[in-house]
Order: structure tokens, then sequence, then C-alpha cells
């Protein structure tokens, strides 16, 4: 993504520094995002140095653990049937099994959910006093920990959450078993562990950049430029289930209809879990809808919630084969399209070397083995079993096929390596014209910032030739139509030292 080569820039340089408190951005202080997954990179910036895999290994642990966690829940409710179907759709989902190889603080975030959301569940199922003192103290230990992944929002969402099951199911007069007390001092005492350190040392600098601009600004306001409309993250959300988006419509009709007695009715396990997963989905639903900024990413930790439902509706399912055999016809062709029409989308964007309608090979087949199954009327697991093996199938094609023109088209690092190579001493980096963030990561840093902490974008000749006032030559990252503001101007001498597609890499010296 466009920002993981900041996020991985930004632990790298703490780690360099040795520093665990301040976040910076070629050497300037950047309070975007909180400390949490600068801090599980530089553990693994230590293990293996920094690299892109370094740099991502820690939402793949992020992403497996809450597999093991929607499992353990799922299976808690009902049963190990139950656990590994919900599980298993989380894993194929295509959003999540997206973001489960990407540096992006959101699958922290969805982590922190899960892990707040299933142990609050268990402390409320548990019988046992001390064991729901056990689940309770996890409970706000990981609400703190959403707070140290990703600001406020997770603070407030799954109080959002937690707040109304308790208020649904009729518990609010019980409201103490819970231990509020002694759960704000462990929520108060995790948060501090890096709050507390980065508020005394950067004061109102931290809190205006952290919780003004980038909590309260970027919800209300277009000032990061991701706008969207209303219903962005339903089609997020439907996209991102993908191959499941037809059991996810069917589950959530299935679980509306569960409302025995009114909410104070759910009194099984099972039922309190499908409660809870449903305002899981549908609480943060809402709150980023009304949001100003809207990314996709936003909406990943209800992907959990998302395979409960799924979960309980396949378990279910199997035991009425008519519904069954219909909801997987559908999905077969709702895959079909999707395998026929994406793919010239696709193609539209790559260079016309690439072409990706060698996707349909494995879904048609996936698709001929779901259908034969549905329409022989027996082997039902196996068109099942063919869903569960799409994306994992397709995530190893595109890999090893996709990937590889994407980086060419989308990230810089190929380019950026050969820059490095040929970078002299004091000598850095700078746009003209253009900015993509990759060579931040890449270059380790060796880019000309601006004042305001970020890359330096030139857009004149006249800028160009200040910059180089000061260090007499740097390497240049254009694009091709920009070149004729320069390449004439008598104060510039310049080489091509390589390109890639349409961005040029040029060495410009003053004369």
């Amino acid at each position: 993504g466009p920002d993981e080569p900041r996020y991985a820039q930004v632990a790298r340089e703490m780690y360099e520094r040795n520093d665990f408190v301040t976040p910076t951005l070629l050497g300037d202080t950047w309070f975007e995002k909180p400390a949490l997954l600068y801090w599980l990179m530089i553990g693994f910036y230590h293990l293996f140095n920094p690299s892109e895999l370094a740099a991502r290994l820690p939402n793949a642990v992020f992403a497996t653990i809450n597999l093991l966690i929607i499992y353990r829940i799922a299976k808690e409710a009902g049963n190990s049937v139950y656990g590994l179907f919900s599980a298993l759709v989380l894993a194929t989902s295509v959003l999540y099994f997206g973001f489960a190889r990407a540096a992006s603080f959101d699958m922290p975030l969805t982590f922190s959910f899960t892990a707040a959301i299933a142990t609050f569940y268990l402390a409320d199922i548990s019988e046992n006093k001390k064991s729901q003192l056990f689940y309770l103290m996890l409970f706000y230990i990981a609400l703190g920990v959403s707070v140290l992944a990703k600001g406020l929002v997770g603070f407030v969402l799954i109080g959002a959450i937690i707040s109304s099951y308790i208020i649904l199911t009729g518990q609010l007069r019980s409201i103490l078993k819970f231990r509020p007390f002694l759960g704000l001092l462990i929520f108060l005492l995790v948060v501090s562990f890096w709050y507390a350190p980065v508020i005394i040392k950067h004061g109102w600098a931290f809190i205006d950049e952290f919780f003004i601009q980038h909590h309260f600004q970027r919800f209300t306001s277009n000032k990061y430029r991701h706008p969207g409309p209303i219903y962005f993250f339903v089609l997020v959300i439907l996209a991102g289930v993908f191959p499941w988006s037809i059991f996810f419509l069917k589950a959530v009709k299935r679980v509306i209809k569960l409302r025995p007695n009114g909410f104070s009715g759910f009194i099984e396990k099972q039922d309190r879990l499908l409660l809870l997963a449903f305002l899981w989905l549908l609480i943060p639903l809402v709150f980023f809808s009304l949001s100003s900024s809207k990314l996709p990413g936003y909406i990943l930790p209800v992907f959990p919630a998302v395979a409960l439902l799924i979960g309980y509706d396949l378990e279910k399912a199997f035991y009425e084969p008519k519904a069954l055999r219909y909801s997987l016809l559908i999905t077969g062709l709702f895959v079909f399209t999707i395998g026929s029409v994406a793919p010239y989308f696709v193609n539209k964007e790559l260079p016309s070397e690439y072409n990706t309608y060698f996707i349909l090979t494995p879904i048609l087949s996936f698709i001929s083995l779901a259908l034969i199954s549905v329409i022989r009327k027996k082997e039902l697991s196996l068109a099942i079993i063919s869903l569960f093996s799409l994306n994992p199938i397709l995530a190893i094609i595109i890999a090893t096929t996709l990937f590889p023109a994407l980086e060419n088209k989308d990230s810089l690092a190929p380019l950026t390596r050969i820059a490095t190579q040929h970078l002299q001493t004091n000598e850095k980096i700078i746009f003209f014209n253009y900015l993509q963030y990759s060579p931040l990561f890449y270059s380790n840093g060796r880019i000309v910032r601006g004042d305001d902490g970020e890359a330096l974008v030139l857009n004149t000749a006249d800028g160009l030739a200040k910059s180089l006032q000061e260090t007499k030559s740097l390497l240049c990252l254009t694009k091709e139509q920009h070149l004729k503001q320069i390449i004439n101007d008598q104060r510039f001498e310049i080489s091509l030292i390589a390109k890639q597609r349409d961005v040029q890499l040029l060495r410009v010296t003053i004369k």
C-alpha cells in the first residue's frame, strides 16, 4: 500500500536510534499513528534486519492469532464445526487475506477488537468467578492495546459495542460485576506505556497532531482527501468478504430473525455471541459511514464479526440442504461473473505485456467443481471446500504473477534500489512534480525533506536550482512529461541513470 513505506521507515528510524517513544519520518516527528505497530516492527528488525518481510510480519502474526481467537469463542458458543467455519471464512475473505500481508495499522486494531470482544464474551458467560475475573482483566488489557494500536477509535467503538450489549441483555443494573473501576486502572496502566512518555516529552505538539488533526479533523473533515459516499463501507464489506458475499447477506437475515422475547431473551451462549457479533458489525459500520474520511482498511475490524455470522449460517445451512444448494448456486454464478469481469478492469491498470485472464482458469475450475456437487445434490461439502480453497490458491497465483507487475506499476522499489547504488556522499533523492512514498523506505530516508517534515516535491525549475545551491548534485525522480521543464534549462547538467515505466531517475547537477 502507499502508506506502507512510511510506516516501515518510521519504525526503522526509531530502531536505529533505539527510541521507543518518538516516531520520526525523515528525522522529523511524525505523530500520525501510535507506537504499537512500530514496536513490533522494531522487534522483527532486530531478528531479520529492516526489510519488507520484517515490516509485514507483525500483521501476519496478528491475523493468525485472530483466527485462533475466533475459533475459540465460536467453539465455546457452539461446537468445533462452527469454530472451524468461522475461522476459515475469516482466513479466506479477500480483504482480510490481503491486509494480513500488509504493513498497516488496521490489522493491529482488528486484533485488539477481536481480543477485547472475545474476552468480554468469555467473562460474560463464565460461571466461575476466578475465570470471569481473569477474562475481564484480559478484556481491559485488550481495550488498552486498542488505543496503542490506533488511538481513541478502538476505545470508543469497543466501548459502544460492549455498552450496547450490556443494555440490550438487561445487565445494566449489574454493571459492577464487570469490575469497571479495576478495569479503568488496568486500561490506564496499559495506555500509559506510550502516551505518558510521549506527552511528557512533546506536550502540545503531540496532542495537536495526534488527537486534534488525526482524530477529530480526520473524522469531521476531508482534510486528508479520502472522501466516499455513505454506503462506501457496505460495498467494501460485500466485496471484501468475497467469495462469501451471498452467505453474508443470508447470515445477516438469519441473525436478525433471532430475537426470542426481545434481546433479553438471548440467554444461550450462541445467541449472546451472535448478538455481540451483530453489534460488532453494525456499530463500526455506522460510525465509519458517518466519517468524512473513508478508506477500505477502516472497516477491517468488523471482519471477524462477519466471519462469526457467516460461520453460524454455514453450520445451520447443512441442515437445510435446499437453501444451501441455492446459496451455493448463486455464489458460483457470482464468482464466475467476478472472474469474467475483473480481469478486464485489472488489465487496464497494467502494462500491455501483462494479461490477467489467466485468473479465469482456476476460478472456472472451482466453479465447475461447486456446481457439479450442487447439481448432484449430494456432496455439498465439496462445494464449500472449493470456496474455502479459492482465495488461497488465487493468492498464490497472484503473488507469483500479478504482484511483480503491480510492483512495477505502483511501487518505485526497483528504481529506488538502483538509485541507492548511485547515491554519492551527501547526495539525496528529490521529487519533481511527482511523489511516491516507496523511496522513503528503500533509500533509508535519503530524501530531501520539506519544511513540513514530509518529502519535498518541487514544481519549478527555480525551486530545483535553489535546492541544488546547497548540495550541488541530486538524484531526481520525475515523470517523462515533466522533463521539458528542466531538460533545456542551461543551469543544469542532467544525465539519465535509469527509468521505470514513465518515471525517470536523473542525476541533476548545478553548473
